[in-house]
């Protein structure tokens, strides 16, 4: 037997599977649901994969529940440890980015511009 479902309510689910799309979820009693790409966090989402991946529990709340087959519209938006989560995984990953150890300027970019023209032709000629 399933519980009834209703819009707003939060529910704890399993990823089943990610699309580019978004993320295929089942609630515990076994419910099928979904949340959309656009339901993950507020910012534009470059790749679901960052943030949720097959097996992962998370809390969502309801959007709409469909009447033909009771299936869930998810939306992560509004789960407080997720989004601190993620940014704090989104400020990471573009500090881990950045090299603090090279400075940038007109003269640095002056030497390098050689080096950058050499490993542009290189890529070329590879290809």
């Amino acid at each position: 037997m399933t519980k009834h479902y209703r819009a707003g309510q939060f529910v704890k689910v399993k990823v089943t599977n990610v699309r580019p799309y978004g993320a295929f979820v089942k609630t515990m009693d076994g419910v099928e649901g979904l949340i959309h790409i656009s339901e993950v966090m507020d910012n534009f989402v470059h790749n679901i994969h960052h943030y949720l991946s097959k097996g992962q529990i998370v809390k969502c709340k309801i959007l709409a529940v469909n009447d033909r087959d009771g299936k869930l519209n998810l939306t992560l938006k509004e789960n407080e440890y997720f989004k601190q989560k993620c940014k704090k995984k989104a400020e990471k990953s573009i500090l881990d980015t950045i090299e603090q150890t090279e400075k940038y300027g007109f003269d640095s970019l002056r030497q390098r511009m050689p080096i950058w023209i050499k490993e542009a032709k290189e890529q070329m000629y590879d290809r």
